[in-house]
């Protein structure tokens, strides 16, 4: 029998949604990133990190600064857009001497958000629980 050629190999859906659930803190470069949680994406679209006016490396670099600095730091911020804006500023340059150095922290980031989101679960069946 002959085997198909774009044959790939892929985890178990539960697995997946196992490994994203427990998702950790992640090392990149010189920053440690805490894992992605409803509050920090909640954080990212109240600045409109997540829309798409704003260049890579500002989003890159204010989900590094929302994910690396202290939280103190980052929730003296957050709820005030001009004060985020220039903390994310401040970030970029005490981290990053070249734009090329944002490339990481882009796929780190995009990759938080693919584990965030493979993390969910839903009720698959059609009554109506609680929820839980």
């Amino acid at each position: 029998m002959k085997k198909p050629k774009n044959q790939e190999l892929t985890k178990d859906d539960e697995l997946t949604r196992i490994e994203a659930i427990e998702d950790g803190e992640r090392t990149v470069k010189n920053w440690t990133f805490r894992p992605i949680t409803a509050l920090t994406i909640s954080w990212l679209q109240r600045n409109g990190i997540t829309e798409g006016d704003r260049d890579m490396v500002y989003r890159a670099c204010a989900f590094a600064f929302m994910h690396s600095a202290p939280l103190a730091d980052v929730r003296a911020v957050v709820n005030h857009k001009d004060d985020f804006t220039e903390a994310v500023d401040d970030w970029i340059a005490e981290n990053i001497t070249h734009h090329n150095e944002v490339v990481p922290i882009a796929e780190a980031m995009n990759k938080a958000f693919e584990r965030y989101s493979k993390s969910t679960t839903f009720n698959s069946g059609s009554g109506s629980g609680s929820g839980n």
